[in-house]
């Protein structure tokens, strides 16, 4: 009696991936038959997508090399999720094995344009433009909170145009923090000069 061996995967691939990026994952099967038993391969990817099927052809086409985008890493306070992609390789005789590989997925800061004039005359309004906000997951922007550098500051729930008045003339430095629901931050600034009624409006290097 010749018992059949079950195939085996050998999985390579980096430790750790950012949210939105392109992993690559390096499969090499191998069986004990050699090129008498054709094999074929599902990959579980460990995030809620479909599994992934592939033949002994479609993976020699992609030189052992499969490709997948984490889409966003777990809400919470923690920003990086652990994923374990499973391998399962198969033979025509109905012999299978499976093979695990760990995979960090990290959380991705938004990032937001912010434009504004470089000059304004004390004791007017001044318009802050909190423009549109890129996340490489699928995370959400809860606050977007302005200090205007002269001690005071405003959160806001949603990006748009915003305004301020200076009492005093001077140069200020505004900052912007986007914070997403996974707890990532990213700032951005912006050089203001605040002019008297009657100065001239000078040039502000951002």
């Amino acid at each position: 009696t010749v018992n059949n061996v079950a195939p085996s995967a050998v999985l390579t691939g980096a430790d750790a991936t950012a949210e939105g990026s392109i992993y690559t994952l390096s499969i090499a099967g191998s069986d004990p038959a050699g090129a008498n038993d054709t094999l074929s391969y599902s990959i579980d990817w460990g995030d809620g997508s479909a599994a992934q099927a592939l033949t002994a052809a479609e993976l020699a086409a992609l030189s052992g090399n499969v490709t997948h985008i984490f889409a966003d890493d777990q809400d919470g306070p923690v920003n990086a999720t652990p994923r374990t992609i499973q391998v399962t390789v198969s033979d025509e005789d109905g012999g299978s094995s499976s093979t695990n590989k760990s995979v960090t997925v990290n959380n991705v800061a938004p990032i937001i344009a912010l434009t504004g004039a470089a000059n304004v005359v004390e004791d007017t309004s001044y318009t802050l433009a909190l423009g549109a906000v890129t996340d490489p997951g699928t995370a959400t922007v809860t606050s977007f909170i302005v200090n205007w550098g002269d001690g005071s500051s405003d959160s806001y729930a949603a990006a748009g145009d915003v305004s301020h008045t200076y009492a005093n003339p001077g140069n200020y430095v505004v900052t912007l923090t986007v914070i997403d629901d996974n707890g990532a931050q990213d700032v951005a600034s912006l050089n203001i000069s605040v002019l008297t009624v009657n100065q001239e409006p000078v040039a502000v290097a951002n």
